[in-house]
């Protein structure tokens, strides 16, 4: 992992990872090492779900109007 940024939660005894300032490759790290940390999980799912969605058409099934599918479908998940 890379340098992690730290912000202090009240006292200085209390310090949590700035996951606003990870890389995506870094909060994926952080959550799937501290797997008991909600709001890690919550930060990434937020991060993840704020992506478009990316639709996979197969060569041998590619048209137009599979195209045209593809996207009416991804309009319809906002």
């Amino acid at each position: 992992m890379s340098n992690l940024g730290f912000m202090t939660l009240g006292d200085d005894s209390q310090k949590r990872p700035d996951f606003s300032s990870m890389s995506d490759t870094d909060l994926r790290a952080y959550v799937l090492a501290h797997r008991k940390d909600q709001s890690a999980f919550y930060a990434y799912v937020d991060r993840m779900h704020e992506r478009p969605p990316i639709a996979v058409i197969e060569p041998e099934d590619w048209s137009e109007e599979r195209m045209q599918e593809a996207i009416e479908g991804t309009n319809d998940r906002s």
